[in-house]
């Protein structure tokens, strides 16, 4: 699973933002705020990661050990990402 090409990650006055450019802002219209979790999952999608890859980056980033709400957590963004035609 990948993000599209037309997006960038930018970070702007300690925030971080996910905005379409080029023919992507005629698709989508406004901008994504990210936290410091959704934005290493935006990360790791870049990569073409598998859900599970992403699942493992939080809980080593984190050191958390309740996988399976990492795994809800994570689904729930993709879902949403899937759902606004975010990724390939």
């Amino acid at each position: 699973m990948k993000i599209k090409n037309g997006f960038i990650l930018r970070d702007v006055g300690g925030k971080t933002f996910v905005v379409a450019v080029g023919e992507r802002s005629r698709e989508f219209k406004g901008m994504i705020t990210l936290n410091e979790t959704g934005k290493l999952i935006w990360q790791t999608l870049e990569k073409g990661a598998t859900v599970e890859e992403v699942v493992n980056a939080i809980l080593a980033e984190y050191e958390c050990d309740d996988k399976a709400l990492v795994e809800s957590d994570v689904n729930a963004f993709i879902a949403k990402l899937e759902g606004d035609g975010i990724l390939e």
